[in-house]
């Protein structure tokens, strides 16, 4: 049974997270994704980690470029150049959707735009940037971390008595990639019903911006900025946050008066349901610190996957706090396959797969191109003849991988 997107061609000429993971949920999908690489790759090859690998000689690798883009094909292609430009055109007339990136220079930007759907008329072109391509901040650069303090997320994470805090990886790439890949779908769903593609233009201030749910709400209807909090929900909920156990951290979560019901139940404490001092969420944050030294005893008296158990089986949400190596072993993910295994870093390297199935399927794990390593192949797909592919590749204009 074909994939979703088998049908889908896509061009990938971004240089940072947020394109090549936008990419990769297509490819995940079933998609054709292609990789345009410049002479010496894209930056995403020297993004740490670099990684050694088992095979001798071989320089190491970044695992962050592993990741991303893994399930495609990859090109070399000096796209600066009048016929690196040209054989970018053949690329894209068979394409339906380009990802691609500017930090800073939307001018250059947008004259790709026109110059690659002047070739196909019918592409969509998403174009992943910090701010978007218009507005006073359109030629400012940013980076995941500035990113995460235009959308506002900088200012309200960490504790109130401190700095604010950065988040624990790059996830304003990850946010702005679904994003876009959600854009440049309604875009491509338009483009089979018009016959005519659009420029998708994504910023990832708006993409961080657009999550805050109630936060923003809370400011413009009632006046009220929402401060640091820690590791505590401060706005209606608790307990909603990190509780200690006898072997380490738990996540509590009681979004509901039933599911807050029930957990005091679980722990024996069926007087917290009626004292006046925790009638309602509001008044548990108020009392958060008395709150929770009434329900530390329970909590501490139980490891994590006894206080896990005895939540869930009163249907009251509550997990374990997962160290990185016992994410890799943890039997929920080990029963989905959900690792998979690159060959270049060896068998016991471990890789996230595919996060999404569709009707049960997902594609067979295929690893990420070496440099140019299917240029040849693109390049006849394109419609050019062996002899003019000699040409690109003497001149350096299209670029194969290292024999």
């Amino acid at each position: 049974m074909p994939l979703a997107l088998d049908a889908v061609r896509v061009l990938d000429l971004s240089d940072n997270v947020a394109g090549a993971y936008a990419s990769k949920l297509f490819a995940m999908a079933g998609a054709d994704v292609v990789v345009v690489e410049p002479p010496g790759g894209s930056p995403l090859r020297q993004a740490p980690p670099l990684i050694r690998t088992p095979q001798p000689g071989a320089a190491p690798q970044s695992a962050a470029f592993a990741y991303l883009h893994a399930y495609k094909r990859g090109i070399g292609l000096e796209v600066e150049t009048p016929d690196g430009r040209a054989a970018l055109q053949r690329l894209a007339g068979s394409a339906d959707l380009v990802i691609s990136s500017c930090n800073g220079d939307p001018d250059a930007a947008l004259a790709r735009d026109a110059q690659l759907r002047d070739a196909n008329p019918r592409l969509v072109h998403c174009l992943v940037s910090g701010y978007g391509l218009t507005g006073p901040y359109r030629r400012f650069v940013s980076s995941d971390l500035t990113d995460w303090a235009a959308g506002g997320y900088l200012a309200i994470t960490g504790f109130p008595d401190r700095e604010p805090l950065q988040g624990g990886g790059p996830w304003c790439g990850y946010a702005t990639g679904l994003t876009a890949a959600i854009g440049a779908l309604s875009a491509m769903t338009g483009a089979r019903q018009s016959g005519r593609g659009q420029l998708v233009d994504i910023g990832a201030m708006e993409a961080m911006a657009s999550a805050h749910q109630w936060s923003l709400v809370l400011f413009s209807h009632l006046g009220f900025v929402k401060q640091r909090g820690g590791n505590r929900h401060l706005e209606s909920h608790h307990p909603m946050g990190l509780q200690q156990v006898k072997d380490g951290w738990v996540v509590l979560g009681t979004a509901t008066q039933a599911q807050y019901e029930a957990m005091c139940i679980a722990m024996d404490k069926p007087e917290l349901i009626v004292d006046e001092r925790y009638l309602s969420g509001g008044l548990r944050i108020d009392r958060a610190d008395d709150f929770d030294a009434q329900i530390a005893p329970w909590l501490q008296a139980r490891t994590r996957e006894q206080a896990v158990a005895e939540m869930q089986a009163a249907r009251v949400p509550c997990g374990k706090v997962l160290a990185l190596d016992e994410t890799l072993v943890d039997a929920q993910l080990e029963a989905r396959a959900f690792w998979v295994t690159p060959e270049r870093f060896g068998m016991d390297a471990k890789m996230p797969g595919v996060a999404v199935r569709i009707g049960g399927q997902a594609p067979a794990f295929r690893e990420a191109p070496a440099y140019g390593a299917d240029t040849r192949a693109l390049l006849r797909e394109a419609g050019l003849a062996e002899p003019e592919i000699d040409r690109l590749v003497a001149s350096k204009v299209a670029l194969e991988a290292a024999s």
